[in-house]
């Protein structure tokens, strides 16, 4: 078409050419350099029609494809702008001449456009509204071509009416054959447009086709069994809670609650950056009173075009009641298999009371110094202490497991751990080596009995190692070992006992997996203390080194104890 419409055009002009004569040469040739200027004009303005829709396009279907043509109008259109006002015929029409500088403008604004589309990636969440910060930044250049567009086409229409004048006759063939050139032009504007409007009819498909689809994704969240909560970075303000969700506070987004809510969610999840990241375990206490607990995990999406922060949440509670139940039942477990050493360590300071108060009564009777009397009184009330000491820790390790948590030191955790079966070991002849590298304000978080039981469950299993293996006892020792590395505390229980087969080694953390008698262990007790690990957002691994087992627990250090090692 656009071919066409050149060929009737340069017909125009021959026509004209043969027809006027000598003295009318000058105003044939202003008469067509005018009329170029106005096609001029009409190509600036429909590759910017082309351009406007191109943007459309690209802005709802994304990809590198729609960038490159978007790229290829633009340098089209950037090519058709000197052409209005730095070539002949538009130094002719002094109102066209006056737009130079605002084109020039463009020029330079379409030039940065064109240079930043290669380096705009489809996939990055900046490129979309940087497309429609652009699409906004050219729009005014629609209206000064429209200005161009319709000053030529007056100008046209002046030069006409004086040829009308000047020459009725001769300019019969010119206006016929302008007429036929126009009726080109409205037949090209009519398929442009109708091509136009298929492209509007695919956008407004393509509209549609996001749409039902972010229906259909908001109608799978609502439906989902598990929690989800979208929030707003600024501010902590909810923007979405699913049916699921809404079971944990309210339904309303706005009740406060929602705000401790995601302030403990985000703690839980921080990482050693403080950003909410991560897997999260914790209790929660509902507005109601009861306390649940909460697995689950914090990330980043875009929801309706914006980053904002999901935190999706399961309630466990009926597991991890079965869970802690079951730890119950381990620990009191291992304080059965710990009741002979725990009689015979009570014993002995009874049997130092008992001689105390013979001693004691027969200073009495005799009617000794009341000094006398006072070192055996003071020697009963050291023994008592002994005695309750070894009570508490019973008590203690007895007590149930609970889901809250709370800062505790770690050093002291260990030594309470290791000092509760220190008698086991003394009676079996195996030497407990403790090697402290921590400072005893180093915190942990977390449930402080739980973690106990793991110590003590792995040193109980070294004992046991050497029981099976049957060593010579007067070289068996175990090591515990604590130490930071960074913004985390490493804590090491070693055994010389032989190691672990290879064919368990990979198994020895799942459940009902063991090496011992079935009098001896069920298999549960490595399974728990890894989910107890986990808990604390920590890992734990078991491996053969020279002549025996290590298992080695990583833990995160507290948040303050953190900024301190950093």
């Amino acid at each position: 078409m656009p071919a066409a419409l050149i060929v009737t055009t340069l017909g125009l002009f021959l026509a004209t050419g043969m027809l006027y004569v000598s003295q009318n040469q000058h105003r044939a040739l202003l008469s067509a350099t005018v009329r170029s200027s106005g096609w001029v004009a009409y190509q600036a303005q429909l590759e910017y029609v082309k351009t406007q829709n191109q943007f459309e396009v690209t802005t709802l279907r994304l990809n590198r494809r729609s960038l490159d043509e978007l790229q290829f109008r633009l340098e089209l259109l950037r090519s058709r702008l000197p052409l209005l006002y730095d070539s002949d015929e538009g130094r002719l029409l002094q109102e066209v001449a006056a737009q130079k500088d605002v084109l020039q403008h463009y020029e330079g604004v379409l030039d940065s456009l064109i240079d930043s589309l290669p380096n705009l990636s489809p996939d990055a969440p900046a490129t979309l509204p940087a497309l429609r910060s652009a699409f906004y930044e050219i729009e005014p250049l629609g209206r000064v071509l429209q200005r161009v567009l319709m000053q030529s086409v007056a100008y046209n229409e002046e030069i006409f009416r004086r040829e009308r004048e000047v020459a009725a006759s001769p300019a019969v063939v010119p206006f016929a054959l302008l007429f036929v050139s126009g009726t080109c032009l409205v037949a090209i504007l009519f398929m442009d447009g109708r091509r136009d409007r298929l492209r509007l009819a695919e956008v407004e498909a393509a509209k549609s086709e996001v749409t039902a689809v972010q229906d259909n994704l908001r109608a799978i969240i609502e439906a989902m069994p598990l929690g989800t909560i979208i929030v707003d970075p600024d501010g902590d303000q909810v923007r979405f809670i699913n049916p699921s969700a809404q079971t944990l506070v309210d339904p309303s987004p706005q009740h406060p609650e929602w705000k401790r809510l995601i302030r403990l969610a985000f703690e839980t999840a921080s990482d050693a950056n403080g950003r909410p990241t991560g897997s999260i375990s914790m209790a929660f206490t509902k507005p109601n009173g009861e306390i649940v607990s909460l697995r689950g995990m914090v990330g980043s999406v875009i929801w309706e075009g914006r980053p904002q922060i999901l935190i999706l949440l399961s309630d466990t509670s009926g597991t991890r009641n079965a869970e802690l139940q079951l730890m119950q039942a381990a620990k009191l477990s291992t304080l059965g298999e710990m009741a002979t050493a725990i009689a015979h360590e009570l014993n002995q300071p009874l049997a130092v009371i008992k001689m105390a108060v013979a001693n004691a009564r027969r200073l009495v009777l005799s009617e000794a110094d009341s000094e006398a009397i006072t070192s055996k009184l003071d020697r009963i009330g050291t023994q008592v202490d002994r005695a309750k000491r070894i009570t508490d820790q019973v008590r203690r390790y007895a007590r149930m497991p609970s889901d809250q948590t709370a800062s505790f030191s770690c050093r002291t955790a260990v030594e309470l751990a290791s000092g509760f079966v220190a008698e086991q070991y003394r009676a079996a002849g195996i030497r407990m080596s403790l090697e402290m590298d921590i400072s005893p304000d180093l915190m942990l978080s977390g449930d402080q009995t739980m973690f106990e039981q793991v110590i003590v469950n792995l040193l109980v299993n070294a004992r046991d190692a050497y029981d099976n293996k049957k060593h010579d006892t007067s070289q068996a020792q175990v090591t515990v070992r604590a130490r930071t590395t960074g913004p985390d505390v490493i804590i090491a229980v070693e055994d010389g006992a032989g190691g672990i087969r290879e064919d368990v080694l990979g198994q020895i953390f799942d459940a009902f997996c063991t090496t011992k008698s079935a009098d001896k262990g069920t298999g549960l007790g490595l399974s728990m203390a890894r989910n107890v690990v986990r808990d604390m957002n920590g890992t734990i691994v078991g491996a053969n080194v020279e002549g025996g087992a290590c298992f080695t627990i990583t833990l995160p250090v507290g948040r303050s104890q953190a900024q301190d090692v950093a």
